[in-house]
């Protein structure tokens, strides 16, 4: 397999993110966008325009809101079916025709749909930004848990996905089941083996405070899903996709 064969494909997968996938994650970030200007009344838009550190914090409360609903929906928007929908259509029949390393491609897939989703979620702080005075702390902040967020719901999911097509579903109730259980046993060992979606949870209320996050459960988040990408990509490389 060439680099420039696998290179090809870029646009392919390019052109898959921006029909299946991006179209669905703008209206979520554009709808609560406009929700949060809708929400804005008189008395917050005379505290905007006097500013100081009371504007800083009506901005942090405006967006933690949209951060914490849209972190994880939006992330698995970018990455549900990655592998699973090719082998339930078909698809990969075409796409595999030529010496093509299934690994390769959608290890591939994957980086490239992250670089997509943060640009994204790069225009949705920014857009926030345009609304609210929001401070640098928060607008890094908010940025950092969406980063983690595609990282660790993104390789959960597309270790799911490798193995069987309910990947999506599977990974709505796993978070669920996980938030749950982490609010009943907070502080119990054995919930360290599982994917921590609670600490996200957690690090997209701490926006409101107008402090920095903890950066130890957002590089643990990451970690973890860089960890589940990766065992993606070795049940890819031994799993035949005709299966």
């Amino acid at each position: 397999m060439s680099r420039a064969r696998l290179g090809r494909y870029l646009l392919l997968q390019a052109r898959d993110f921006i029909v299946d996938r991006a179209l669905a994650i703008v209206i979520t970030f554009g709808l609560v966008v406009m929700m949060s200007y809708e929400s804005l009344g008189p008395g917050g838009r005379a505290l905007i325009e006097r500013g100081g550190v009371h504007a800083w914090e009506l901005a942090a409360r405006a967006i933690e809101q949209p951060v914490s609903f849209t972190w994880f929906i939006t992330a698995l928007m970018a990455v549900h079916g990655i592998s699973a929908n090719d082998r339930t259509s078909g698809r990969f029949r075409l796409l595999f025709a030529k010496p093509v390393s299934v690994a390769h491609f959608y290890g591939q897939a994957f980086a490239l749909y992250g670089v997509l989703y943060l640009v994204l979620a790069l225009l949705f702080v920014a857009s926030m930004g345009a609304i609210f005075p929001i401070a640098r702390v928060t607008a890094v902040g908010a940025f950092a848990v969406l980063v983690a967020s595609y990282l660790l719901v993104g390789g959960v999911c597309f270790l799911l996905s490798a193995l069987w097509r309910f990947d999506w579903g599977t990974t709505i109730a796993l978070a669920g089941a996980l938030t749950y259980l982490a609010a009943k046993f907070r502080h119990h060992p054995w919930l360290n083996g599982f994917p921590p979606f609670w600490e996200l949870a957690d690090q997209a209320d701490s926006l409101k405070y107008l402090e920095p996050l903890e950066w130890r459960p957002l590089v643990w988040a990451s970690a973890y899903g860089v960890a589940c990408f990766l065992l993606g990509l070795v049940v890819l490389r031994r799993r035949p996709l005709a299966t």
